[in-house]
């Protein structure tokens, strides 16, 4: 067996989300069949009581929840097959990357922040700053909204205040959305890159705050 269906079991839970400017939802799924060649099938998803459309060649992100990790990974869709039950065949396209789950919940809030390109972080060249403002953060990226068009797996340099602290962050763009919003049209994902454990550690004392005050009120 490849090394990589190490990693599954027939019969596991998935969730699927598409890669795009226009769906950033979530869709159920389950792992159905894996072969040898280092493929596997996976249930094609129903929402609100219709199967999902998915392109060949689409790029996919799955996601499995195990006990207090969850693991990521992205997955070409190369072929869809129609019996009894509608599968999707992907193909691995990255790493298995492994994410406490700890790291994985978003708080929804909004915040002000600054954003700029990095153009050539080793001349510590950028673009111009923009401002923007949260919509969400979890110890493994956050997600903004903004009047600036950014390009796909662009670096962005980011500056906001947590608690008090100043920080700045690395992270790549993942998720691009155009709402078209009079003034903020664009809604960006980011992924940190080489965040340090201070870092994050500041995110993450900020979210578990911010979950206290939820739950005294209620909400949560």
């Amino acid at each position: 067996m490849h090394n990589n269906m190490k990693h599954f079991s027939i019969g596991e839970k998935i969730h699927i989300e598409l890669i795009n400017n226009y769906d950033n939802h979530q869709y159920t799924s389950q792992i159905a069949e894996i072969h040898d060649d280092g493929t596997l099938d996976v249930v094609i998803p129903i929402f609100k009581g219709r199967i999902i459309y998915f392109k060949n060649e689409s790029i996919i992100k799955i996601i499995i929840p195990r006990g207090e990790a969850i693991y990521e990974f992205k997955a070409k869709i190369i072929n869809k097959i129609f019996g009894k039950i509608p599968l999707l065949r992907l193909m691995l396209v990255s790493e298995i990357k492994k994410i406490q789950r700890r790291d994985f919940f978003r708080l929804k809030c909004i915040q002000s922040l600054h954003v700029r390109k990095v153009i050539n972080i080793k001349e510590k060249e950028f673009g111009e700053t923009i401002n923007a403002n949260t919509l969400d953060i979890s110890g493994g990226g956050l997600a903004f909204t903004c009047s600036a068009e950014f390009g796909d797996n662009d670096i962005l340099e980011v500056s906001l205040t947590v608690n008090g602290v100043s920080l700045t962050i690395f992270g790549r763009i993942v998720r691009k959305t155009y709402t078209g919003n009079p003034g903020i049209p664009y809604n960006y994902g980011i992924s940190y890159e080489n965040i340090t454990e201070i870092q994050r550690n500041e995110i993450m004392k900020f979210i578990f705050g911010e979950q206290r005050k939820l739950a005294k009120k209620g909400l949560i």
